[in-house]
C-alpha cells in the first residue's frame, strides 16, 4: 500500500518514456563510473584529457537534465515525484558541478569538482542498484557487450592511475591507456602501449580474461541464433 502510494504520481505517458530511456540511462551512469576517478588526477592529464572528461561531465549533465524535466512534465503530484526521484536531479547537479572548474581557475571550484565527482558516484550507484536489475533482465542481449564496454573503461582509468601517465609521464594521455585497454581486451595486444607496475598488470588480466569471456557468450549466442534460423528454414 505504501509503494503504490509513493508511486501514485506515475502515469502511463511516463510509463511510455521510461521504456525508452532506462536502459541508456542506467548504461550512461554506470559507464561514466569509473572515468569519476580521473577528476583527481586531472591537473596532470593533457588539455585534450581533460576536456574530453568536460564533454563527457556536459553529455550527462544534458542526458539527466533532460530525463527530469520530462519525467516532471509526465507526472502528476510533482511535489512526491520530486521527493522520490532525487537520484536524477542529484547526479545532473553535480555534474554542473563538475563542469564549473572548466569556466574559471579558481581553486575554490576545484574542490567543488571533486564534491560533486563523489555526490554524483553515490547517486549513480543508488540509481544503478534501483535500476539496473530489471534493466539488465529486459536487456540481457546487450549487456555482455556493456559489461565489456565498462570494462574497457576501468582499464584504461587503473592504468592511468596506476602507470606513469600524464603530460611528462611514461605514456602520454588517457587516450594512450584508452588503446592499450582495447588492444588488451580483445587480446590483440599492443607493443607500444604496456604496464609495468603490479596494478597495471592485474588491471591487464582481468581485462584479459573479460574479453576472452565475452567474447566466448557473444559467439554462443551468435551460434544459437544460426540453429534456430536453420530449424525455421
Amino acid at each position: 500500500m505504501a509503494q503504490s502510494e509513493t508511486l501514485s504520481y506515475i502515469t502511463p505517458a511516463m510509463l511510455r518514456w521510461r521504456a525508452l530511456t532506462d536502459a541508456p540511462l542506467v548504461a550512461i551512469a554506470i559507464a561514466s563510473l569509473p572515468l569519476l576517478l580521473l577528476e583527481f588526477k586531472r591537473s596532470e592529464l593533457t588539455r585534450v584529457d581533460f576536456q574530453v572528461l568536460d564533454w563527457i561531465n556536459l553529455f550527462v549533465l544534458f542526458a539527466f537534465a533532460l530525463d527530469y524535466l520530462v519525467e516532471l512534465i509526465l507526472c502528476r503530484k510533482r511535489s512526491k515525484y520530486i521527493r522520490h526521484e532525487w537520484t536524477s536531479a542529484l547526479i545532473a547537479i553535480s555534474s554542473a558541478v563538475a563542469l564549473m572548474p572548466a569556466l574559471t581557475a579558481f581553486g575554490v571550484l576545484r574542490a567543488l569538482r571533486a564534491i560533486g565527482a563523489t555526490t554524483r558516484l553515490l547517486a549513480i550507484v543508488k540509481l544503478a542498484s534501483t535500476e539496473g536489475r530489471e534493466v539488465v533482465k529486459k536487456h540481457a542481449a546487450g549487456f555482455a557487450i556493456m559489461l565489456a564496454t565498462l570494462t574497457w573503461l576501468i582499464s584504461a582509468v587503473l592504468f592511468t592511475l596506476f602507470e606513469d601517465v600524464g603530460k611528462t609521464g611514461r605514456i602520454h594521455s588517457f587516450g594512450d591507456a584508452l588503446w592499450w585497454s582495447l588492444g588488451a581486451i580483445t587480446t590483440a595486444g599492443s607493443g607500444d602501449v604496456y604496464p609495468i607496475t603490479a596494478g597495471g598488470r592485474i588491471a591487464a588480466g582481468f581485462t584479459m580474461i573479460v574479453g576472452i569471456t565475452t567474447l566466448a557468450i557473444v559467439t554462443a549466442k551468435f551460434a544459437q541464433f544460426l540453429l534456430k534460423s536453420d530449424r525455421f528454414s
